[in-house]
């Protein structure tokens, strides 16, 4: 425990990483700032529809009739008594045939993508059966909000989180040979040993930081947006929709969902994403030793996972295109629709999940054999 005391200690010491996390707030504050031509919207929904209740029914929209009249209310009322249940008789053969359409020269990967539409239709039968398309959730400006939240806001905190990590544990690793004292530290079999210390100092500390910027972020956030009477709505409600390959579909998720329940739920899967990234700068760090090569490493692993999946797609190669979407930074990107079918992002059920806890076993299992190498490999002065 003292070693690894002695570890955040360098973390904590290091203005450069205290200034980045300063400027990702500062950043995550205008992209807050940004979303100011909606915030007007919600919050006036927020306070006239306060006290209804989600669900929309004859309660909920007498009540709204009694709220004083407005042009804004009467847009409201509108909308909420425009509203059916959008699942009773979705056609989602043509959602499959579209999706399908692109991946169909790949013959195991069409029979992924006919298997993940079928298991969503039982889920699109189980929604309409709750009656989840008429919860109200944040009315007409839902998909814009729910876009905003996490297609910019929650993106920008992940991507900020995962940076910091990859910095913070590539800096842990090559500090002794910053230092110049790795050759008197890795001499003896304690040494070698510290290289686990720092390793778990560097995820933790990415963990925190992450945690950090989120509570601090999404705390700013809700100090401008009320979300006083939302936290309970279905995020399936119908005005939540995706567009993707400029084909709207609506927020298919692959278990009930409320606002706050996906809000908790995304941002833990952020941040164990976030071990992901800072575990495989652990095993570029330990298998180099020196900060600027692992970067580069790490770089290279990164963008070219990605080039190399539109590469497959733009070749037709879409078995390859589907492995690749199981890779870090492709869950990452989806990260506003993330506990949905994702489209052509994915290729089975939860698969954001999936893909995340395959990254920290492969990743997990990486570290231990970079640290096993790194055990038995000759000390370089």
């Amino acid at each position: 425990m003292r070693l690894l005391r002695y570890e955040w200690s360098k973390l904590a010491r290091l203005p450069a990483l205290w200034g980045f996390l300063a400027l990702c707030l500062a950043f995550n504050c205008l992209l807050i700032g940004s979303g100011d031509r909606w915030r007007w919207e919600w919050n006036e929904a927020a306070g006239i529809t306060d006290g209804l209740g989600q669900r929309v029914g004859r309660e909920f929209l007498d009540g709204l009739g009694r709220h004083s009249r407005s042009d804004y209310r009467d847009y409201l009322l509108s909308a909420a008594e425009g509203m059916t249940d959008i699942y009773a008789d979705y056609d989602l053969k043509a959602l499959s045939g579209f999706y399908n359409g692109y991946v169909k020269g790949s013959p195991a990967a069409a029979a992924l993508m006919e298997r993940k539409y079928d298991r969503l239709a039982e889920r699109v039968a189980h929604l309409s059966q709750a009656g989840a398309a008429m919860d109200w959730y944040g009315g007409p400006v839902t998909h814009y909000v729910h876009q905003f939240l996490y297609g910019t806001l929650m993106r920008a905190v992940l991507t900020e989180g995962a940076v910091l990590g990859m910095l913070s544990m590539l800096f842990l690793l090559g500090y002794e040979n910053q230092q110049r004292t790795a050759a008197g530290v890795y001499a003896s079999r304690t040494g070698r040993k510290l290289c686990r210390r720092k390793i778990l100092a560097g995820v933790s500390w990415a963990l925190a930081a992450y945690l950090l910027l989120a509570a601090v972020t999404l705390g700013i956030f809700l100090l401008f947006w009320d979300w006083r009477g939302v936290w309970s709505g279905s995020v399936s409600g119908q005005f939540n929709y995706v567009i993707d390959l400029f084909y709207p579909r609506p927020f298919f998720t692959w278990a009930d969902f409320t606002a706050g329940g996906y809000l908790a739920a995304v941002v833990g899967l952020g941040g164990l994403l976030t071990v992901v990234f800072t575990l495989l700068a652990a095993i570029c760090g330990t298998l180099m030793q020196n900060v600027y090569l692992s970067a580069l490493l790490l770089a290279l692993l990164l963008c070219g996972g990605t080039a190399v999946q539109a590469l497959c797609a733009q070749a037709g190669l879409w078995m390859g295109y589907a492995l690749l979407t199981f890779q870090p930074v492709s869950i990452w990107l989806t990260v506003n629709g993330w506990f949905t079918e994702l489209g052509l992002n994915a290729f089975v059920p939860w698969q954001e999940t999936i893909g995340t806890g395959l990254g920290l076993a492969v990743c997990g299992l990486g570290t231990a054999l970079a640290l096993r190498r790194f055990g038995r490999k000759d000390v370089m002065t």
